[in-house]
């Protein structure tokens, strides 16, 4: 269990920090700079789509360390693999479906792919909106069973903080899903799980 553990919360340091710099690069809109036929869009989109089982792996890995038979880390796990899930199929709408989509709409008497466009845009952001509040319950959930480990209250309760400040942003609905509005959520929640996976492994080794 020790190595696994290990194992796990490598999973969580790299993958975090992979999808912080991803979306710190993330293209505002479809291209961007190219290396031959791959565009900065498709690399973006490919290398998130490829995080998401190193992902889920390290958040199995960090409940079953806190017990899996409690129920919150059992529900953060869940919000977490369902946050996962959604953020694949965003990526896979954004950075693959809808690539095509735009620009067959962009082609001259190509009028009929503008309300497929804007659907293929739409679900997108539903997806993403998921994908983001999904991870920040799931960052609550885990960060109120954080505080029922001696030495980690503060860890925590700032995982709660989190995700509370960002639901409470979110009710407001001034949030928005797009690379600026992701990027304000990733670096808090990434920032905040990159720290437990460090304390995963002091309290696997304690």
């Amino acid at each position: 269990m020790h190595d696994q553990t290990r194992a796990g919360s490598a999973a969580l340091i790299i993958g975090w920090i992979g999808y912080i710099a991803l979306m710190a690069v993330h293209p505002t809109r479809f291209g961007g700079p190219a290396l031959g036929h791959i565009s900065l869009n498709d690399a973006v989109h490919w290398t998130a789509l490829g995080l998401m089982p190193f992902l889920a792996y390290g958040y199995v890995s960090m409940a079953q360390t806190l017990g899996l038979a409690r129920p919150l880390p059992m529900l953060g796990l869940m919000f977490m693999l369902f946050s996962l899930f959604a953020g694949l199929v965003a990526g896979v709408i954004n950075g693959l479906a809808a690539v095509e989509v735009f620009e067959a709409a962009a082609r001259p008497g190509a009028e009929s792919f503008e309300t497929l466009k804007h659907g293929f845009w739409w679900l997108n952001q539903a997806f993403a909106a998921i994908h983001y509040a999904f991870a920040a319950i799931a960052t609550g959930l885990f960060g109120l069973a954080w505080t029922q480990q001696s030495g980690r209250r503060g860890l925590g309760a700032a995982g709660v903080m989190i995700s509370a400040g960002f639901l409470a942003w979110l009710a407001t609905g001034l949030w928005r899903p797009d690379v600026h509005g992701a990027l304000f959520v990733v670096l808090p929640i990434g920032a905040w799980t990159v720290t437990a996976a460090f304390a995963l492994r002091k309290y696997e080794a304690g």
